[in-house]
């Protein structure tokens, strides 16, 4: 009775600490809401299809343009709910550590990967490509919050996850100086692909008010390599295939800040 009188006594007067240890042991679900910029970093980018000789005969000319494109800013907003478990103490210390899962949906807004491929054969020149691209990703993640000595208010975490991309292409353009004025994708400059995905986390969280959180992040992510079909070239150009891209793995370091609610 002794112990349990001075337990009521402690929280009656240490009513802060009492309520970090009762929110430490906490879990439910949550929503969250994000934004932020970042960049896509370099990767190949190739341009494959062929043309068709004037003649009784069409003879095919095979054109394989080969290059990278370059890096681009990007803007990205997402939305994320999960289910939070209780604090898990880590050995006779004062740190803990609180498992959570969620799904997560990230979209990258327009950025335009461009790039100049020098063809094969040489005497073609070089294709200059322009894909208009957006990104809609969805991401299983488990994410791991921790619980120093150092503050009841601020936590920070990592997390990583798996998923989809789908990536589309609208108003690609595929241009050569040799042909001013010529758009080869022109007959469909539309295309998507989907692949997979995956990402690392860690940012810090802090206490708003009881169930509300701000965040702010650092995430890569990582989209598998892409391929796209584009239509032929029309008229007055000499009659061509449809014309495949094929975009490199996409890397993408993204910052981004939000709000979460704790239910």
């Amino acid at each position: 009775m002794k112990s349990k009188f001075l337990l009521a006594l402690f929280c009656a007067f240490g009513a802060g600490a009492c309520a970090a240890a009762d929110a430490g042991s906490e879990q439910g679900p949550y929503l969250g809401l994000f934004g932020g910029i970042g960049s896509a970093s370099s990767s190949s980018l190739r341009q494959q299809g062929g043309f068709y000789l004037p003649g009784p005969l069409g003879r095919r000319v095979a054109v394989d343009a080969d290059g990278r494109a370059g890096s681009k800013d990007v803007a990205l907003g997402g939305i994320q709910a999960g289910y939070e478990w209780s604090r898990l103490n880590l050995g006779q210390t004062q740190w803990g550590l609180k498992p959570a899962v969620e799904l997560e949906g990230i979209y990258i807004g327009k950025h335009s990967l461009s790039g100049g491929l020098p063809i094969d054969p040489h005497v073609l020149g070089t294709q200059y490509v322009t894909l208009p691209m957006r990104a809609s990703v969805l991401l299983a993640n488990a994410v791991f919050t921790f619980q120093t000595p150092y503050s009841n208010k601020v936590f920070p975490y990592l997390g990583a996850g798996v998923g989809v991309a789908r990536m589309s292409i609208k108003g690609a353009d595929s241009a050569n100086p040799n042909e001013p004025g010529i758009n080869h994708f022109d007959s469909n400059p539309d295309a998507s692909d989907s692949a997979f995905a995956m990402q690392f986390k860690a940012g810090l969280k802090g206490e708003l008010t009881t169930n509300l959180f701000l965040f702010a992040e650092y995430r890569y992510l990582s989209i598998s390599s892409t391929r796209y079909t584009f239509g032929e070239t029309l008229p007055p150009h000499l009659p061509t295939d449809p014309w495949d891209v094929s975009l490199g793995r996409q890397k993408y370091n993204l910052f981004s800040v939000g709000l979460q609610y704790k239910f």
